[in-house]
């Protein structure tokens, strides 16, 4: 299958250039014939986000001049406008791979949607699982296009010169993709072959996490449990446990790799994430650090295994080791992409917010309990006590949610989601980054990215919006 799929991309780059070819079939269709082509179509080797800019725009980055300064003389003024919610990030001479990753990625799904019922080989039902993997793979990339930069195109044909590029509203785009998603996620196989492929459970955890950005955590709630329920029989897909890999220092020095990693769903990134204890490597890769206010607002209890996941920046001791919150911290990792896929963490924290919504709260607490459990100090999973009512136990979850995640580049989207919400309105004073005497703070204006100057030279009509 490798050997097939070298000779097929070698072929589709050849004819990249011919525009004739473009207009009358689609790059490929002609070329993949077999179920393992549109498969290998699907592995893609394009699924990763090129996340330069909107790590920055997280909560709870910090960074200082020197930073600041390391910033603009490595990625130039892309992640520096980024950190400071500049309306216009990128330079005409620079490419956003918040928007170039999906695109890419869209035309390959493209090609399996136009041609896979059609190959020589394989079952109707086989046929349709790699279909409806496609669709997912498609609407996902819609979505979230649509979360950086509102209207987008709804791109559904494998071309350069015969699509429809028009901006379509956020209503639009939403009635898509959970159309998409709604109609293609049954037909998908129900066992994993990979975690860059999407099977039955993440089928089911990709659509709950779509309409848990969305806010309608009711429907979400329905397959976040689907999910949840079929992932119990799964042995391969389970929490780690992060007690037992602590060293006498605090930290957890080991690595997750692609096919070891027992909580990967669907990771949409380019390179593992590996828990390694290099602390300083990672301070110059992602985020240049963790803001005081934010490991004292979510790491208040010095059981919790993550905090070995931060390490000083001064001295590279882990925060589980030392608590000391009014030290700089840098993410306690190396070699880290933003993963803007699904992972089993968060099917409990999004699940165990949607149950608690629903003022199911012992279902929310059990589940958070699983989920603790695999995180703390033995013995120290339980809910606080005063963790009581409903909203409590809303709130709860989320933070569960952001010591998952915190420092990974990725809150920017639970930022997104919340910022109407009444329960989270105290979260908005966080919204403020500090460099020097200047202070920088997000408004709502912009929770969408503006479009990027290279797409709008060959979109001139988007300057509009």
């Amino acid at each position: 299958m490798k050997k097939s799929f070298a000779i097929i991309v070698s072929i589709i780059f050849v004819l990249s250039s011919c525009t004739e070819y473009l207009d009358v079939k689609p790059r490929g269709y002609d070329i993949a014939s077999k179920v393992e082509h549109y498969e290998g179509l699907l592995y893609g080797g394009d699924l990763v986000l090129m996340d330069i800019s909107f790590p920055y725009m997280c909560m709870e980055c910090y960074t200082d001049d020197e930073g600041y300064a390391n910033a603009y003389s490595t990625a130039g003024t892309i992640t520096c406008n980024g950190y400071k919610w500049e309306k216009d990030i990128y330079r005409e001479d620079q490419q956003a791979g918040e928007w170039n990753s999906f695109t890419t990625t869209l035309y390959n799904s493209n090609l399996v949607i136009a041609g896979i019922m059609d190959a020589v080989d394989g079952t109707e039902e086989e046929k349709k699982a790699v279909l409806a993997e496609a669709r997912m793979q498609r609407a996902w990339c819609t979505f979230m296009m649509s979360q950086f930069f509102g209207d987008v195109p709804i791109i559904t044909k494998a071309s350069t010169m015969s699509n429809d590029f028009s901006l379509r509203s956020v209503a639009e785009v939403k009635d898509f993709v959970l159309k998409e998603m709604s109609e293609a996620v049954e037909d998908l196989k129900d066992v994993p072959e990979h975690y860059l492929r999407i099977f039955k459970p993440t089928g089911y955890g990709l659509f709950g996490k779509v309409l848990f950005m969305y806010g309608d955590y009711s429907e979400a709630e329905i397959q976040l449990r689907k999910c949840y329920d079929m992932l119990q029989a799964q042995s391969d897909v389970r929490l780690i446990d992060y007690q037992p890999l602590m060293d006498a220092n605090g930290d957890i020095d080991y690595v997750v790799r692609p096919d070891s990693n027992t909580e990967r769903l669907f990771y949409f990134m380019g390179m593992p994430r590996l828990w390694d204890s290099v602390y300083a490597s990672m301070y110059n890769m992602l985020m240049y650090g963790i803001r005081n206010d934010m490991i004292e607002r979510f790491f208040t209890d010095r059981h919790d295994c993550r905090m070995a996941f931060h390490s000083s920046v001064s001295t590279g001791v882990s925060l589980y080791k030392t608590y000391r919150p009014k030290e700089t911290y840098a993410a306690n990792m190396s070699n880290i992409a933003s993963n803007i896929g699904l992972d089993l963490s968060e099917v409990y924290t999004m699940y165990a917010e949607c149950l608690a919504r629903a003022g199911k709260t012992d279902e929310a607490a059990e589940l958070l309990v699983k989920l603790r459990s695999s995180r703390m100090d033995e013995g120290h999973g339980a809910i606080p006590s005063d963790v009581v009512s409903s909203e409590d136990m809303v709130r709860f979850a989320f933070y569960e949610r952001m010591r998952e995640q915190l420092g990974f580049g990725t809150s920017w989207f639970d930022m997104k989601r919340l910022w109407n919400d009444p329960l989270f309105q105290d979260l908005k004073l966080l919204y403020v980054h500090t460099l020097g005497s200047e202070t920088y703070t997000l408004t709502e204006d912009r929770l969408t990215m503006a479009y990027p100057p290279a797409v709008l030279s060959w979109h001139p009509e988007y300057k509009s919006k």
